[in-house]
């Protein structure tokens, strides 16, 4: 299998070089850096079926480092593993196809696998490539974050990129949003509110911890440090 998978990535290689995109074999991975800052990957998730066969299934996906970066240090996420591998932002490619739902292409020993690589870098070029151009624009991203266009399961992408734009209030915002999300309090609406107000006065978010999940109280506390939040700032208008 090992061979055959080098033979797929050698064709896909040749079909990619022409739109920018340099080959990491360690990985198998496709990037093309667009700029200082903002990356394109191609990658591959594989699954196995029977003696001899295994199917591919190619993700397109977009890495602004700046908010990688941050996010990862808020986190306290350490990794050897290269940033572009997986991407940040992005999707199977099979439902940015007319089709909308997971598709893999089955590659055989005993069939023609250079037909179903081209087949394969056919719908990456005229399906994940335009995606990928959609989501270069920061505002674009952010507003397709904001409606659910693209994802933000972890609630961490979205306060990071409005705070690189300089919208710090928002970025608090979302984090206020994404902390209802998680939480479900006991307490009566009104004591939440005197609750918040206290955590207002004192230059804090209200965080009902019980059901917050660890990672989100440490990104919160890191954000809030990162961003200078004391007891006279008034960043969010609670």
């Amino acid at each position: 299998m090992k061979e055959m998978i080098k033979r797929i990535m050698s064709l896909l290689d040749t079909r990619f070089i022409e739109y920018g995109f340099e080959r990491k074999k360690t990985y198998d991975v496709f990037i093309k850096e667009v700029n200082d800052n903002l990356i394109y990957t191609i990658g591959f998730g594989v699954s196995h079926g029977s003696l001899g066969v295994f199917n591919l299934n190619p993700n397109v996906a977009v890495l602004y480092k700046d908010e990688n970066d941050i996010e990862m240090k808020l986190r306290g996420i350490k990794s050897d593993t290269p940033g572009y591998v997986g991407g940040r932002i992005g999707m199977p490619v099979g439902y940015l196809m007319p089709e909308k739902t997971y598709i893999e292409w089955r590659f055989s020993k005993n069939e023609d696998v250079a037909s179903e690589a081209n087949k394969m870098a056919d719908a990456i070029i005229k399906y994940g490539l335009p995606y990928l151009e959609e989501l270069s624009d920061m505002n674009n991203l952010i507003y397709g974050l904001e409606i659910g266009k693209y994802s933000d399961l972890d609630g961490t992408m979205l306060p990071v990129f409005h705070y690189l734009n300089g919208d710090i209030n928002r970025a608090f915002e979302c984090i206020d949003e994404n902390i209802k999300k998680f939480s479900v309090s006991g307490l009566e609406e009104y004591e939440v509110e005197i609750l918040k107000k206290l955590a207002s006065d004192n230059g804090e978010v209200y965080v009902d911890d019980n059901n917050v999940p660890e990672y989100y109280l440490e990104f919160i506390d890191n954000f809030k440090k990162m961003v200078g939040v004391h007891k006279d700032d008034s960043v969010v208008d609670k």
